[in-house]
């Protein structure tokens, strides 16, 4: 049911680099106007099927905006739980480009199985939470677990990551704080990861695509109303004036990624980086009795139309939304793709620093685009 759309991204290439870069888009930015007229609960339902890519953020981000329009606040259980089921989500998103796509950078064969295992985890992890009830509908429906069974699911988690992304176990690879103890567990070479990483150091490439585009802030909910108000806002955001990056290297930090930064800025090796990082932070805080601060809400009186936003795994999700008489009268949703995606914007920016010939430019746009990712598909074209 879900609907995604594509992007086409052409290069156009002259003297060894990048004289152009075009990137036009047919995701269906508009789609969630076919939930006008509908009712709310109904609308609840259908967001995470409809939006199948991230779905659960999706669906977090929906009943958030709707309490924000009936002035409605969720229970501290409840909120906890959601938080926790997108924090899950998150992390399955950044396993799939490490297991599935970065084994084909190195022409190595895409870890099927250990995807299996992660999904597996996923799905007992909601249920553990959940106790198979859903939060993200009105009135959300609360559920207590023992804290000691989501100890035991994140210690199989730990041992997964162990085995198929670190080599070490997670906790153990955030102490790496030197670029030189990175460079260590390169060389280890046990996982996919660590070769892929290996090679970016070995090619030279840690600075691959390093631009000047400013981090997305915490947005001002007043401002964005207004600017919600115009359609070309939502199919192609600026902040102030000026295209921003939402992504996993612009919300992720540790001493490691501060080292690198100072060296590579917002390149390639950070970008990889990054996501290993929020990786291993990721699987350290899947209970629910953790800080509900990856979604940001509005609390308080009936403010109509709602607005909420949630870090899914690409990048700041918001939804907004206005009710009248039970009914959904309008409904939109601006998604991290239209930030870093942006004719003008990060992804643009970054490729058009390239260098080399034709085939050494393709090969290094697909790691820039796998590195910032979209929540679709793409098509590269180099001319």
């Amino acid at each position: 049911m879900g609907i995604e759309g594509s992007l086409a991204i052409n290069l156009e290439i002259g003297s060894g680099h990048v004289r152009k870069v075009d990137i036009s888009s047919s995701r269906p930015v508009h789609a969630s106007r076919i939930f006008q007229g509908k009712e709310i609960q109904e609308v609840l339902k259908t967001v995470p099927m409809l939006f199948s890519v991230c779905g659960t953020a999706q669906a977090c981000a929906g009943i958030m905006a709707c309490e924000h329009a009936l002035g409605m606040a969720p229970s501290l259980e409840i909120a906890q739980q959601r938080a926790c089921l997108v924090r899950m989500e998150n992390l399955r998103e950044q396993l799939w480009r490490i297991l599935l796509e970065w084994p084909g950078f190195l022409d190595e064969t895409p870890d099927q199985q250990s995807m299996m295992s992660a999904l597996a985890l996923q799905r007992e992890h909601r249920q553990l939470v959940t106790d198979g009830r859903n939060p993200f509908l009105l009135p959300g429906d609360g559920h207590v677990q023992e804290l000691a069974d989501v100890r035991e699911l994140s210690n199989s988690l730990a041992e997964l990551l162990e085995s198929m992304v670190y080599g070490i176990l997670p906790q153990h690879w955030l102490d790496i704080t030197q670029l030189e103890g990175l460079e260590n567990w390169c060389r280890s070479g046990a996982t996919v990861a660590a070769r892929t990483i290996g090679n970016v150091l070995d090619q030279d490439w840690c600075d691959l695509g390093a631009c000047q585009i400013e981090a997305l802030p915490d947005l001002d909910l007043e401002q964005l109303h207004k600017l919600m108000q115009d359609d070309e806002f939502v199919e192609r955001p600026q902040w102030l004036g000026s295209c921003r990056e939402t992504t996993s290297c612009t919300r992720t930090d540790s001493p490691l990624l501060q080292q690198l930064r100072s060296r590579y800025g917002n390149g390639l090796l950070v970008r990889l980086v990054a996501r290993l990082t929020e990786i291993a932070q990721l699987s350290d805080n899947l209970s629910p009795a953790i800080s509900t601060q990856n979604c940001k809400v509005e609390a308080g009186d009936a403010i109509n139309p709602g607005i909420a936003q949630v870090a899914a795994a690409r990048g700041q999700l918001v939804h907004r939304l206005q009710l009248e008489e039970g009914l959904v009268r309008r409904y939109q949703i601006l998604a991290p793709t239209e930030w870093n995606f942006h004719p003008q914007g990060l992804v643009a920016t970054a490729l058009a620093t390239l260098k080399g010939d034709a085939a050494m430019i393709e090969q290094q746009a697909h790691l820039l685009i796998n590195a910032i990712d979209p929540c679709v598909g793409y098509e590269l074209m180099v001319n």
